[in-house]
């Protein structure tokens, strides 16, 4: 006798590719996972510097010099939250900087911190191939140390470092949000609206009209020149931007040269907060009370829900839309190969003082060029 066969239970097909997609929205999926991951990593990632001066809040046009003492004098961090379109707009923001930095590099231009994912050594060096402590070719961009701690509490980092030109390299995505914020009065000129009153942006005409870097990203870019020259013993005489459009992917350039005569106030109360910290002297807001300093007077302990922030981390920047947050991700490459000194000693680190403990940008490469000699900035 044979045994009974086990009825398969049937699914009703969809009626129409409508039901088809409405029953798969319901259906857990990765991009919700992704999300939710993306933002909660974000909301608890303590690890940008609140103890120092940040060039990038420096060159905003509405910096508060208040909130900054106040955020380094009480050690607490009134971080903004973002949703995951933004979040997802600075890390898009990073892997163009990657994109041009190995360019840089692989083009021999690239100058600054190197370190060796096989022995952790970071070195100074202009565009390596191996690491020339154990010879392994996993290497990543560290990018250029900028600080002046002690005089006005500043420390930052910059993209790059030509060689061939001694200039700093700054990479910058730009947005529509960018112009948003940066130069809306462009913005407005090359908005419109079809025949429908729907409204739309003519970027063709918006990025040809963008003929010179924005005011806060020039602002930034020469005190990394200041900090790079009177600082770090670099010898550089101006900066080169690349813009990158993230409506059409089409590229600029835009060279300028150093004129601290645009920075010099803004050093000098970067000098002033330093010489007033410890001492329970914030210095005026601009503004005479703004939303950034006035959380601060809210309770005896600072905004309510606001976060402290570790001695060390990353430096990073806050323009809208043409930098990102976080760092971006650690993708490991390259072969390994474990070496020391010919009578078998460890080869001493000489760039302590330029590494320190931040935890810069990187950038990876899996290269088989020769290596190139090592060089101290100052």
């Amino acid at each position: 006798m044979k045994a009974p066969r086990t009825r398969r239970k049937t699914v009703a097909a969809p009626s129409s590719l409508d039901d088809l997609f409405t029953s798969r929205g319901k259906d857990k999926t990765f991009l919700a996972e992704a999300k939710a991951y993306v933002v909660d990593k974000n909301a608890n990632d303590d690890s940008r510097r609140q103890d120092i001066i940040h060039p990038s809040e420096v060159a905003k046009a509405d910096w508060c010099p208040r909130a900054t003492y106040l955020r380094i004098e009480t050690g607490i961090h009134h971080k903004q939250k973002f949703a995951f379109q933004s979040l997802n707009i600075f890390d898009s923001g990073h892997e163009a900087h990657r994109k041009w930095q190995n360019r840089a590099w692989e083009t021999g231009w690239l100058e600054g911190n190197f370190k060796c994912l096989n022995c952790e050594q970071v070195w100074w060096v202009k565009s390596p191939g191996t690491c020339d402590r154990c010879g392994s070719t996993a290497l990543e961009y560290a990018e250029v140390p900028l600080r002046a701690i002690s005089t006005h509490r500043m420390s930052g980092h910059a993209d790059g470092l030509l060689t061939p030109i001694r200039k700093i390299l700054e990479i910058k995505t730009v947005g529509e949000g960018t112009y948003r914020y940066e130069n809306p009065q462009l913005l407005a000129r090359h908005s419109h609206k079809d025949a429908d009153g729907r409204p739309y942006v003519d970027v063709k005409g918006l990025w040809t009209d963008t003929r010179v870097p924005f005011p806060s990203h020039i602002r930034q870019v020469q005190i990394y020149i200041w900090l790079a020259n009177r600082f770090m013993g670099l010898d550089v005489d101006g900066a080169e931007f690349i813009y990158e459009s993230k409506m059409n992917q089409d590229v600029k350039s835009f060279t300028i040269k150093a004129n601290f005569d645009v920075i010099a106030d803004r050093i000098a109360t970067c000098e002033e907060i330093n010489q007033r910290l410890g001492k329970n002297d914030p210095p005026a807001c601009p503004k005479e009370g703004c939303k950034e300093c006035n959380a601060y007077e809210e309770s005896d302990e600072g905004v309510r829900g606001g976060r402290r922030g570790a001695d060390t981390g990353a430096e990073d920047s806050e323009a809208p839309e043409s930098e990102g947050l976080e760092a971006p991700a650690k993708t490991r490459r390259g072969r390994s190969r474990t070496s020391a000194r010919p009578d078998g000693t460890p080869r001493r680190r000489t760039d302590v003082d330029l590494c320190g403990a931040d935890e810069l940008e990187r950038v990876r490469r899996n290269s088989a060029r020769a290596g190139s000699s090592r060089r101290k900035a100052g």
